[in-house]
């Protein structure tokens, strides 16, 4: 009979929930989670009990708009961290954060096994998502851990799966980057509606002839009654990688011009509803 791995997941919600019913499909997994509302298990027990351990918290952005608050993460890291401390068990971030977090955590507890592997998932559809990606990234500063975490994913998806490993930093910027790019093709797609209407052409059928294109593809150039972007993810993460740019003194202008743009033209706000996706204003 083959051992079985435990898995703790640490927060219970879109993206939680994903992962741990996800890896709860491989028979030889079992899976304990607990969240700050509700859980079967106490938080102890799922720390003391779990090989791999995920954290899938919200990082909601400040409701000025002015960056991204870290911390439930900070909070949730340095509540495990302490307890692990010296063990082979391995601290996943899957939540999104800046650029350099994972490190950080990394240098202020040096003893754990930290991975960075961002998720890629739709609100949607997300259980869907999590058992057939596009690619898995981990993120780490350990060989032995990555392999570890490739092991457990290999299982779970099969060995063709496309799996890339880096650096806990890379990791990060990924997901930024993929956000910030889809969201940007939105706001194209949405001023190219607006010169089709002027034109007098559909809209619809451009897109459709333009999409052929395998280099472009259908994904995220319709245009809604709302307009823009909204959700959880992409006005969150795009106005957490301004806030880190402007930190790092590098000129955003175009990102910046596509936020500046979804504000005015978008509808509604439905970010500043959703659960998780913002918070209070900057300390």
């Amino acid at each position: 009979m083959a051992e079985i791995t435990k898995i703790g997941i640490v927060g219970w919600g879109v993206v939680g929930r994903a992962v741990g019913e996800g890896f709860a499909k491989n028979k030889e997994n079992e899976v304990m989670w607990y969240s700050r509302t509700k859980g079967p298990w106490s938080p102890e027990e799922v720390i003391k009990e779990s090989e791999f351990l995920f954290i899938c918290v919200p990082t909601p952005m400040f409701d000025d708009y002015s960056g991204i608050d870290l911390s439930i993460v900070n909070e949730v890291v340095n509540f495990i961290a302490p307890k692990i401390s010296g063990s082979d068990k391995i601290l996943t971030i899957k939540s999104t954060i800046i650029p350099g977090t994972t490190a950080a955590f990394a240098e202020k507890y040096p003893k754990v096994n930290f991975a960075m592997n961002p998720e890629f998932l739709t609100e949607a559809n997300a259980p869907w998502d999590f058992l057939h990606p596009d690619r898995t990234v981990i993120g780490t500063l350990s060989q032995p851990v990555a392999g570890r975490l490739t092991g457990l994913y290999r299982d779970l998806l099969g060995a063709d799966s496309k799996i890339f490993l880096t650096d806990p930093t890379t990791a990060e910027m990924v997901k930024y980057m993929s956000n910030a790019c889809l969201a940007s093709k939105v706001i194209f797609a949405n001023e190219m509606f607006d010169l089709c209407t002027a034109l007098g052409v559909k809209y619809e059928e451009v897109k459709e002839l333009v999409a052929a294109d395998p280099r472009i593809g259908p994904h995220h150039l319709d245009v809604t009654t709302v307009r823009g972007f909204g959700g959880k993810c992409f006005p969150k993460d795009v106005v957490a990688l301004l806030a880190y740019a402007k930190e790092k003194n590098v000129d955003m202008s175009v990102l910046n011009e596509v936020w500046k743009k979804n504000l005015k033209i978008r509808k509604v706000k439905d970010w500043e509803e959703i659960k998780g996706a913002v918070n209070g204003k900057k300390k």
